[in-house]
């Protein structure tokens, strides 16, 4: 039997930690690893501030030395760094944040609605020149 994209993305969010625009927003402090998850095409024509683009395709292959080399004097323990990650409307950046959570990582936030909701709450998204 075939399962529908949206079902898997419903699994994904059964297992995993996921907030709102508003919780994410809180959470948001200098050592909170912010993560957009879209291709670069879509980062390009905006993301949240202070987000680093690591798309979804390559997640599992950059996450290691991504939170290595964005940890500033910390001593939290590289699993344990608080992760978020969002992507267009929150499918996408729930089925990473499952495979992040199941390579290791127990600090890892999905946000619901992504950047369209982010954008909708009237926050700021940083547009390339």
């Amino acid at each position: 039997m075939l399962v529908s994209p949206a079902d898997v993305v419903a699994r994904a969010k059964a297992t995993i930690k996921e907030c709102t625009v508003s919780q994410a927003k809180q959470v948001l402090t200098p050592s909170t690893l912010l993560i957009d998850i879209r291709e670069a095409a879509e980062y390009q024509r905006g993301h949240i501030p202070g987000a680093v683009l690591s798309p979804r395709g390559l997640l599992e292959f950059e996450i290691h030395a991504l939170v290595e080399r964005t940890a500033a004097a910390s001593d939290v323990a590289p699993e344990d760094r608080e992760i978020v990650l969002y992507c267009g409307t929150g499918g996408r950046s729930a089925l990473a944040a499952e495979t992040l959570t199941n390579m290791g990582y127990r600090n890892v936030t999905s946000m619901d609605g992504g950047i369209i909701a982010w954008s909708a709450a009237g926050l700021p998204v940083d547009t390339p020149l």
